[in-house]
């Protein structure tokens, strides 16, 4: 299929709203910008929740002695300032303080048990400055997504086979593009004693690209129980070691939304700072070259040969180092079939695999030596690989093809 896969998924009310909220958030900012004079709030971590009834908390900043008003415009009927009051709680005042802690506001949301996602919208306005809003985001009951589950496996040609472990947890995100159309951002399979994504599958194409600012909002991903989860939104892992993207934040420029769930920390690997800002940048900015009409499918990963070696997230969670990391590209020879992958023939198709290890390479542009097939990483990892396409087309390793 030449372009994404698009999903529609709600009534053109709700699609009215969500465009909205996106709106407000690329100006008014829930990560950058449109902040105002008299002070901030800022999300402690996502402005995205899970279905479950919990809570959010805000940190209020500013001059101290600031007075302050917040008031909640839109999702009232599930939404408060007061524990289980809802409708009843909808307007806070105070000052910012010159005590941290006293400047956190908590909100409340009730659980989700529709089959959409809703939003709430909270104004503030500072003394000195102009009204801005923050937007909360709660994903629908049965929001999971799990890729296997919807059958997206039979339209995804970047869709892995499935492993069943009691340790893995599969999902996808999806998000608004910049037309508005909801389309599905990645798909991952989660590792809940390691920490991390084995692998982190999505499809790149010019239609994801954009020129968002990168949101930098890192955090827990609501769709995982935080418990599973490194937290990052407080800081990088200890040591020299980086929150290492595995679908790059560069690679989903389209809308706020997109580029935010980047940051989740299922997205997130403890990968060396050497190696993430220099050769690895390096070779996710050679994929983007890749790009084309028909769409180019990723898989991005980590591997382990040990767990021996660890770090600790800021909360002291211990979290094994990968001992290495791959990608794996599959597109048309020509990028301008207008085919989809499953209705090519092999001698329409090109793939390619890079392996790296954990390990300083310098600034350097990816070398041949970390080029390899598609086959070999299948047998290093024990994942499959693109199983839509025949086997000869998961055996090739011509760099030159790719530029390389």
């Amino acid at each position: 299929m030449t372009l994404i896969q698009r999903y529609s998924c709600r009534a053109a009310g709700l699609l009215l709203i969500v465009l909205t909220a996106l709106f407000s958030g690329a100006c008014s900012s829930d990560g950058n910008g449109g902040v105002s004079t008299g002070g901030d709030a800022e999300w402690k971590n996502s402005s995205t929740v899970s279905a479950a009834s919990g809570s959010a908390t805000i940190v209020i900043s500013g001059l101290a002695g600031t007075p302050w008003r917040a008031e909640i415009k839109e999702g009232a009927a599930w939404c408060s300032f007061k524990l289980g009051d809802y409708e009843g709680s909808t307007v806070r005042e105070g000052t910012v303080s010159a005590n941290s802690l006293s400047n956190l506001l908590y909100v409340y949301y009730a659980a989700n048990t529709g089959g959409d996602e809703r939003i709430a919208t909270i104004e503030f306005s500072f003394a000195g400055g102009e009204p801005f809003t923050r937007t909360l985001i709660q994903i629908a009951a049965g929001s999971n997504d799990d890729p296997y589950a919807g059958g997206h496996a039979d339209y995804w040609p970047e869709l892995p086979e499935r492993k069943t472990s009691d340790d893995y947890i599969y999902l996808s995100h999806f998000a608004p593009l910049a037309s508005g159309a909801r389309a599905r951002n990645y798909s991952f399979c989660f590792d809940k004693t390691l920490h991390v994504s084995h692998w982190v599958a999505y499809p790149l194409h010019y239609v994801y690209r954009g020129s968002v600012n990168r949101q930098d909002d890192f955090g827990y991903d609501p769709k995982v129980n935080s418990s599973y989860q490194a937290n990052l939104g407080r800081g990088s892992y200890n040591g020299p070691y980086d929150r290492g993207h595995q679908l790059p934040s560069a690679d989903r420029l389209a809308t706020v939304d997109m580029n935010s769930q980047t940051f989740y920390a299922t997205n997130m690997t403890p990968q060396l700072n050497r190696l993430n800002q220099d050769m690895w940048a390096n070779l996710e900015a050679k994929v983007r070259t890749y790009m084309c009409n028909d769409t180019l499918y990723v898989v991005t990963g980590c591997y382990y040969a040990t767990t021996s070696t660890t770090t600790t997230d800021k909360s002291g969670m211990v979290c094994p180092i990968p001992t290495n990391y791959f990608k794996v590209l599959l597109r048309t020879v020509s990028g301008n079939t207008g085919k989809r992958i499953k209705d090519c023939s092999a001698s329409e198709l090109k793939s390619i695999g890079f392996w790296v290890e954990q390990k300083s390479y310098g600034d350097i542009e990816p070398p041949r030596s970390i080029c390899m097939s598609v086959a070999e990483i299948e047998d290093k990892t024990g994942f499959t690989f693109f199983p839509q396409v025949p086997e000869e087309v998961k055996q090739q390793n011509n760099p030159s093809q790719w530029a390389l």
